[in-house]
């Protein structure tokens, strides 16, 4: 009697439906590929790696949350907008923090070649002839 004659499909569902697509589309982009390129966080990596946990903090401030303290409540309890990201599961808010208390101004040096690499690349700004 328990056997069931609908197929056992595996659905992830979000309350955030307009940021999962978002994620699709970033990751179409390849709109963090300039960041894993360039900034390079002297850490060791246990199970996420440092520019993993950058995206993980990234998601989460898409996600709205005004700080850190939000990731287990936004990111780590939303399964499938972390899979819309391209994430299998999310860093522990803890050790996202400890990524970023690691950054030396080396790294934000790095983080704003990215942000320069990652405007070129995406922006209309940058190709607009001003004169």
């Amino acid at each position: 009697m328990s056997h069931s004659a609908t197929p056992s499909l595996s659905y992830r569902f979000s309350p955030r439906a307009a940021l999962a697509a978002l994620g699709i589309r970033l990751r179409g982009l390849n709109l963090f590929g300039p960041v894993r390129d360039h900034v390079h966080i002297a850490q060791k990596t246990v199970t996420h790696t440092p520019v993993q946990k950058l995206y993980d903090a990234f998601i989460a401030i898409l996600a709205g949350a005004h700080g850190l303290v939000e990731i287990n409540k936004r990111l780590r309890s939303d399964p499938g907008l972390q899979a819309a990201f391209g994430r299998q599961t999310c860093a522990e808010q803890s050790v996202v923090q400890d990524t970023l208390d690691a950054c030396t101004e080396a790294n934000v040096t790095q983080m704003h070649h990215a942000m320069d690499a990652i405007y070129r690349r995406h922006s209309q700004g940058y190709r607009h002839n001003y004169t």
